[in-house]
């Protein structure tokens, strides 16, 4: 698929040449057969003229230049875990304008810490409430379902073994759903955020733990509800993220390159603010409560009032790159200019993104587009090299100065020196000038900061 993704300029190149070279040819017949006419001598010094158009016009060096550049600027990402499909994504990354970001999973660990687990009413136990949190968030591959199921482990709930799950469904930007029957009984139970339950017609609780949640969430934390059909909510729990230490950093450098950054989530206002406000987002860039098809149309709005550049040389400039990890994050990857995956999200997310960091390192997305502007200074420089040598040399020819030998000479060793200067994108010393956040401190950090967020200490040494 790499191979098959050739960029803008190398297609330049290769049409270039499809037309440049026939007209060498033609030119170089005609210096070789018509001066004849004009008497031996002059047919002698013209045909070994011809022979030196033909070896120096060659455009060896101008086609090898553009492939041999992009092979070594895709390797160099391949070898620091940078999946990049192909040189067309990969001189896009420099031609970036916007990124945009998810939230969970891409900005943040994806890690979740229960913080608060209350009872709604006299219906339910605790244990039972933990309980149903752990059947309808075990099938599910979203982090915070882990997280629920842990919860429930640690505080000894055990599922008990009469207990089946029938239609299982996850309902995009809004939570879960599923029937739950255990013994005789059979109850339709919901899981997921004020959204669904608003849609439901469930979202019916006392003021009490309505400001309960609005604290959580104005505080940072991401606040979901349970609730069993005919019976309505039983529970909300608060659970927080912890964001990726290198991203402050990474979104700072991208700001600071004149890059507009903007972060898209499906969680509530107050957990998206406090995200933003610790990477050093501003209000207006940040967007919460969106769902699948929100984050689509947000990409494909985006993407309009940009208004990139016609293809030209080296691609079109001011493109959307959007990063996401999840199923939910696939659409607006496929939509994107450039899709690109956290190598620890979801199978469907790498298949529709264009780049993949193997390691879910926000600083890697910083090397690949440093990387894709190396690539194309490089195949600048070594295209304007290529067109200028083989125009002295022409020149020279035309003046009577070049001889055949040197004429090869001067063609072979262009078409090493630019492959020479396209292979140094593998070296150590340029992957050194082009690589970011390689912080002794930062690397010795294993974990972001929890979010400004003090949950109740009896909860706490219960469930986590």
């Amino acid at each position: 698929e790499a191979q098959a993704n050739r960029s803008e300029t190398e297609k330049l190149v290769d049409s270039f040449a499809r037309k440049y070279t026939p007209i060498v040819l033609l030119v170089a017949f005609f210096l070789c057969t018509v001066p004849w006419v004009f008497g031996e001598e002059v047919g002698r010094y013209w045909a070994l003229n011809g022979l030196i158009i033909v070896v120096i016009a060659c455009p060896c060096a101008l086609t090898i230049s553009t492939p041999v550049t992009y092979s070594a600027g895709l390797a160099a990402t391949a070898q620091r875990g940078i999946i990049i499909k192909g040189g067309s994504r990969l001189e896009a990354l420099g031609n970036v304008k916007t990124v945009v970001l998810d939230k969970t999973g891409t900005i943040t660990n994806g890690t979740f810490s229960l913080l608060r687990l209350d009872v709604i009413g006299n219906s339910i136990t605790r244990s039972r409430l933990l309980e149903l949190l752990a059947i309808m968030e075990g099938p599910s591959s979203h982090p915070l379902s882990a997280t629920l199921v842990s919860a429930a482990k640690t505080a000894g709930v055990a599922i008990s073994d009469d207990t089946t799950v029938k239609e299982h469904t996850i309902l995009k930007g809004e939570g879960v759903t599923a029937i739950v029957k255990q013994g005789s009984e059979s109850s339709r139970v919901y899981v997921g955020n004020e959204r669904l339950f608003k849609r439901l017609g469930m979202f019916d609780l006392p003021e009490e733990s309505i400001n309960s949640a609005n604290q959580w969430s104005n505080e940072g934390g991401t606040v979901g509800f349970i609730g069993i059909e005919e019976v309505g909510i039983v529970g909300t729990f608060c659970v927080a993220d912890t964001v990726r230490e290198e991203a402050h950093d990474v979104v700072s450098t991208l700001m600071a390159g004149g890059i507009e950054v903007v972060m898209l989530t499906g969680d509530g206002e107050g957990a998206a603010q406090a995200v933003g406000r610790e990477i050093g987002l501003a209000k207006g860039n940040i967007h919460s409560r969106l769902l699948p098809e929100d984050k689509l149309h947000h990409v494909s709005g985006l993407k309009q009032s940009s208004t990139p550049e016609a293809s030209s040389f080296c691609g079109r400039k001011g493109l959307v790159l959007m990063v996401g990890d999840g199923v939910n994050d696939a659409l607006a990857l496929s939509v994107a200019d450039i899709g690109v995956a956290m190598g620890e999200g979801a199978a469907l997310a790498m298949e529709m993104s264009d780049v993949t960091l193997m390691d879910s390192n926000l600083s890697k997305l910083l090397f690949s587009m440093r990387m894709g502007n190396k690539v194309k200074r490089t195949v600048k420089e070594n295209i304007i090299f290529s067109c200028v040598v083989n125009a002295i040399a022409i020149g020279l020819t035309l003046a009577g100065k070049m001889s055949l030998l040197l004429a090869i000479a001067s063609d072979v060793g262009v078409m090493l020196l630019v492959t020479m200067n396209g292979m140094k994108l593998l070296s150590r010393r340029t992957i050194d000038s082009i690589e970011v956040n390689r912080k002794e401190s930062l690397s010795k950090k294993k974990l972001g900061h929890m979010y400004d967020f003090q949950p109740d200490e009896e909860i706490n040494l219960e469930i986590v």
